[in-house]
């Protein structure tokens, strides 16, 4: 059986009344990104189309299911029929043909990650962020730390500073699971993904503005003329004024990335190395010490991240995993090779790991959560034909 014929059952599943809650996920799922996207066809033709569906379907479907999720279902249906099943759910490339879906078992279900993070002070001393309640967290030289509701740590400053005075560096660190929010004293706004460290000087009275990191972070910089932003992460340089952008530097990804998505940067990547200069749309990628390349992207998929969302453009089946156990606080395990296909969809992040790998049984992936001696798994496996 195909994906797409696979899909087609699960909709009229949904229509019929008689899909897991599992699948009601998955089918609900595509319908708010058909319904962001701006792709839905009107009441009416939906309407029309369900009415159609159910003159099709062996069974009576429940009479009280609730409006939305008729309308869920008949957009669902319309988008099977007009343009296939693609448009949402994970497709392969290399999937195989004529096999059943796999079934998925998990024992321990794993809860998405949350805003979870730990603030080093000057001194040494660490703050976890997630156990404090909102409000003020330390003071730190003249900056009064706060933290605000919805994952957000913010820098006030509350005298100036005098000429001389020497750096003051803080750190923020996220867990694999765990995101946040900073705000810097001059008004950069950092987002921090899972598994990251950020580490930055809060004294005003350096030449530039210095950043390091390690993982990945989103960027919106504040101008200031005067003093250069530059952020730094496995041996390349990223130097703005003030504009917008990702960058990926997370010590098992392959390449560095850094994505512009407003305004332009300068990468390095050493002394020997000649630097390039970014617009908006364009990616920078290098592994250190090497040359860089540049390649126009959809930053969309650079930053669906801080969106709340997996957005897998042809990405390899590692790239994925690896993505997933950072958020989830999970390790992989590949039994055999690993699988030879790439994966193009888009999940939400504020789902259970059992959602996304049941996504990805419908392309012949063999994904299962176990727990060996209290430290949890997903084992992934291509299922044999």
């Amino acid at each position: 059986m195909d994906a797409h014929k696979k899909m087609e059952q699960l909709l009229r599943k949904y229509v019929s009344g008689t899909c897991t809650p599992d699948e009601r996920v998955q089918v609900e799922q595509w319908y708010r990104h058909l319904d962001q996207q701006g792709e839905l066809p009107s009441m009416e033709q939906m309407e029309n189309d369900l009415a159609e569906v159910r003159q099709q379907l062996p069974a009576k479907p429940e009479r009280r299911l609730a409006s939305w999720y008729r309308y869920a279902a008949a957009a669902a249906v319309i988008a099977v029929m007009a343009i296939g099943v693609y448009v949402y759910f994970f497709q392969s490339e290399q999937r195989g043909t004529g096999s059943e879906v796999a079934a998925t078992s998990m024992p321990d279900d794993l809860p998405p990650g949350g805003n979870r993070a730990i603030l080093q002070l000057a001194d040494g001393t660490e703050i976890v962020l997630d156990e404090r309640p909102d409000g003020t967290v330390a003071q730190e030289g003249q900056h009064a730390i706060y933290k605000h509701a919805d994952g957000e740590l913010v820098y006030q400053p509350e005298a100036s500073e005098a000429d001389g005075d020497a750096p003051v560096f803080n750190r923020l660190q996220t867990p694999r699971g765990g995101q946040y929010h900073l705000v810097l004293p001059d008004g950069t706004h950092v987002w921090l993904n899972a598994a990251s460290t950020l580490t930055y000087a809060i004294s005003g009275t350096t030449q530039e503005r210095l950043v390091q990191l390690d993982g990945e972070a989103y960027f919106e910089v504040a101008r200031d003329a005067d003093r250069p932003f530059r952020v730094t992460t496995r041996g390349q340089v990223v130097e703005v004024l003030g504009t917008h952008f990702n960058v990926n530097g997370y010590a098992d990804e392959p390449l560095v990335r850094t994505t512009l998505v407003e305004g332009a940067v300068k990468v390095s990547a050493g002394t020997d190395q000649r630097p390039v200069v970014l617009a908006p749309g364009e990616q920078a990628l290098g592994a250190a010490g090497s040359p860089l390349k540049v390649r126009k992207v959809d930053v969309t998929q650079a930053v669906a991240w801080k969106n709340g969302k997996f957005n897998f453009n042809d990405s390899d089946v590692p790239t994925v995993m690896r993505e997933l156990s950072r958020w989830y606080d999970v390790d992989i395990v590949f039994e055999g090779e690993k699988p030879n296909m790439t994966l193009s969809g888009e999940v939400y992040r504020n789902t259970n790991a059992s959602n996304v790998l049941d996504i990805l049984a419908f392309y012949d992936l063999d994904c299962r959560i176990v727990n060996q001696q209290g430290v949890k798994q997903i084992i992934v496996r291509k299922k044999q034909p």
